[in-house]
């Protein structure tokens, strides 16, 4: 009885045992208390692996009968849009908590999602459905803190990581799995700063495995750990192979194609500055091409890699926040990596990431309700019906012409935030 006591007093005294609780608790709160309808999309296509057998959910899905419900009630083009690895982890956990889901309640979805609230075990199934999440979340949060050897600036991470709401709100009340891919891009910084060269590259083919997003870091990454021309090209192509590995079943597949590499997928080439009736310039593409030279041309091989690494990924994430139309749940992307620049600098660019993050708040506000007062929908049912705050604001100006001007400010704070940093680790370089 003593040595139990004993134990649980030298839990209490851990650094991250009081964040870690209250983190959970809030996070256990919100995970049966909120809804958002992108969560069914991911519960159907799980559903085929976990109940059917189905390993290939692209042609199962485009092959599924007109008057099959899923088909009749919702179209599958748009259910499930990215690479067979999300497919199958996501359809693994979803058997690690079937024995506590009722079978019937994916396919009386599909019929009947009006009703949705009368289904009496609601809530214990969005509990479930977003449980493993919470591992991979306080997990990341534990990599975070373990960039940092002071317990201050540990605590600070993990704390930071724990309550920031762009975390609680694309994971535990939307229910997306940005965690899964964001957490591999985090691996791939860790391995990195450990000298792990070819684990930080598998990291980043893993992480593009599950969305695409850390398919972009790769080329910095492998010019800054690289040494030499040769390293730099197998470290290149060590990062794609898992991503390749991954597809290689698939890439016949006409509905893979299709869904996989939809629109939805290159909403970063959507701005273009014309050059012509039918060409353009897209400045995602033209920035990002300047940043991976840069990387290539002028990387320091005396400096911190972990603060050059961290620099590159910022600004890549926030170029692509800056000219794309982006999901809120994105957002969740470069949120370690400002994290990691709060506690690093001791806060010097705080004011510039909380510009940052109250410009996605208010964008995220702007979305319709479904993403904000409509998200505790199972708690009370009406709020499915609530007016979102973009139709309340259109009563008094142009709320497109709102959003723009945040969006603006979002992408000139991105530009002085990036500038200042290349500037600083110039100035740090001598």
């Amino acid at each position: 009885m003593k040595e139990s006591k004993n134990w649980l007093v030298r839990l209490y005294k851990k650094w991250w045992f009081p964040w870690l609780l209250a983190g959970v608790i809030l996070r256990l709160f919100l995970m049966p208390t909120t809804l958002h309808p992108d969560l069914w999309g991911h519960s159907f296509s799980a559903y085929f692996l976990a109940y059917r057998g189905e390993w290939n959910l692209y042609d199962t899905l485009a092959n599924l009968p007109q008057s099959h419900p899923l088909v009749a009630n919702f179209g599958v083009r748009d259910i499930f849009i990215y690479p067979p690895l999300a497919y199958y982890t996501l359809g693994f956990f979803r058997i690690l908590v079937k024995p506590l889901t009722d079978a019937n309640f994916i396919p009386w979805l599909w019929e009947n999602l009006g009703s949705i609230h009368n289904y009496p075990s609601l809530m214990r199934h969005l509990f479930l459905f977003k449980l493993p999440y919470l591992f991979i979340d306080v997990f990341l949060g534990f990599v975070l803190a373990s960039f940092f050897k002071e317990t201050a600036k540990k605590r600070l991470a993990f704390l930071l990581w724990m309550f920031n709401p762009v975390t609680l709100f694309a994971t535990f009340m939307v229910g997306q799995f940005d965690v899964l891919p964001t957490l591999f891009a985090v691996l791939a910084l860790w391995a990195a700063v450990r000298g792990k060269k070819i684990w930080s590259m598998i990291f980043l083919g893993i992480g593009g495995s599950y969305k695409l997003f850390p398919l972009l870091l790769i080329p910095p990454t492998a010019f800054l750990l690289g040494e030499k021309f040769k390293e730099r090209v197998k470290l290149f192509i060590v990062g794609f192979l898992p991503f390749l590995f991954f597809i290689a079943p698939f890439i016949n597949s006409k509905a893979f194609r299709a869904m996989t590499f939809s629109p939805k997928s290159q909403k970063m080439l959507f701005m273009g500055w014309p050059l012509s009736g039918a060409e353009v310039v897209y400045p995602f593409l033209l920035f990002l091409i300047v940043i991976y030279l840069v990387a290539y041309y002028f990387q320091k091989k005396k400096f911190s890699l972990m603060k050059n690494l961290n620099i590159y990924y910022l600004a890549i994430f926030l170029l692509t926040f800056s000219v794309t139309h982006y999901h809120p749940q994105w957002f969740l992307w470069v949120t370690p990596f400002l994290i990691l620049d709060w506690v690093r600098n001791e806060g010097k660019n705080k004011l510039l990431i909380l510009i940052l993050f109250f410009s996605w708040l208010v964008i995220t506000f702007l979305f319709e309700p479904s993403l904000s007062v409509g998200l505790f929908n199972p708690v009370w049912p009406q709020l499915d019906k609530a007016r979102g705050l973009a139709e309340i604001l259109g009563k008094y100006t142009d709320v497109f012409q709102f959003k723009s001007i945040i969006r603006s400010i979002f992408a000139g704070t991105s530009v002085f935030f990036l500038s200042k940093l290349f500037l600083d680790k110039k100035q740090d370089e001598g």
